[in-house]
């Protein structure tokens, strides 16, 4: 199950700013949304996480920034370790909080991003620590120790700020060509919307009012991708969701349902973006422990 720091009792009665440090326990995987935003944290194990249509296979030191309402779960290799940090905060307390000059910044993640997979790098060491102190004065009973609680999870926002100004520059950086962001998002959109059906360029130009030639042009230029590597790596992740949350499914019913109109193009596209074929890749969710030597054969 999908873990709620503010399980028990009501959100009035909870803190504003609720933290799980370190927690092994096993999990029942179930899709969850939530009205709070929160910083997850991976420490060790293995781990797929799916967050509405996207699927992140996890290493230690990831971190991901989450709006909330978007279906999530993670999915944890239960025959090791499942290690994890997570702060959940309700972003109308942050405005009582701080000054908004100093707020807006800290929250432009979680409203530009608003799910996120991060690789801390180089700076992993410095969340660990950071979560480190943060979990000893929320477990402390002192003075002010929540208070001083509160000003350490503002300066993890700081680090998270800046790991994400990468991402957010390139939106941002977009904003001198607004027409091309404009449509290079509809495109994004219109896909999002029917990628499980036969779509074709003609399709998107007669949807977006714009000529297929300079979408296609612009796509490129803009993601690194054509329209239809976007399209296909959409399924794949569609297509892996679907293996992941319900076993019972063949791969030719998955093939169908995330748009595919035959089964060896499927598989064809599945194996590379995956690097092994959608069969192996179902048996190694059914059983962690032959990943390793299936991926050496694939």
């Amino acid at each position: 199950m999908g873990e709620n720091l503010y399980s028990e009792g009501t959100l009035d009665e909870m803190k504003p700013v609720e933290l799980g440090y370190r927690r092994d326990s096993p999990l029942q995987m179930m899709f969850h949304s939530h009205p709070y935003y929160e910083i997850y944290f991976f420490h060790s194990g293995r781990c797929n996480y799916v967050i509405g249509p996207n699927v992140y296979t996890l290493q230690p030191g990831d971190l991901i920034v989450m709006h909330g309402m978007t279906l999530h779960t993670p999915n944890p290799d239960a025959r090791e370790p499942y290690v994890r940090s997570m702060i959940h905060f309700q972003p109308e307390f942050l405005h009582g909080f701080l000054h908004r000059e100093y707020l807006a910044p800290l929250l432009k993640p979680f409203e530009e991003l608003r799910n996120y997979r991060l690789q801390t790098g180089a700076r992993k060491d410095e969340v660990e620590r950071l979560l480190a102190d943060m979990a000893g004065l929320y477990a402390s009973s002192a003075p002010h120790a929540y208070e001083r609680f509160l000003l350490r999870f503002v300066d993890l926002l700081y680090v998270v700020n800046e790991l994400c100004r990468a991402p957010m520059a390139t939106d941002a950086g977009d904003a001198a060509r607004p027409d091309r962001e404009r449509h290079v998002q509809r495109v994004i959109d219109f896909i999002e919307a029917h990628y499980a059906e036969d779509v074709t360029l003609e399709d998107v130009e007669r949807e977006l009012h714009v000529s297929r030639h300079y979408l296609a042009r612009v796509f490129k230029a803009w993601t690194g991708w054509t329209v239809f590597q976007f399209l296909y790596h959409r399924r794949i992740n569609q297509a892996k969701t679907l293996f992941l949350v319900d076993r019972a499914l063949s791969v030719s019913e998955v093939s169908e349902r995330v748009g595919f109109k035959h089964l060896s193009h499927f598989s064809r596209v599945f194996k590379q973006w995956e690097g092994c074929a959608p069969e192996q890749y179902r048996r190694r969710l059914a059983d962690p422990a032959r990943r390793n030597g299936e991926a050496a054969d694939a």
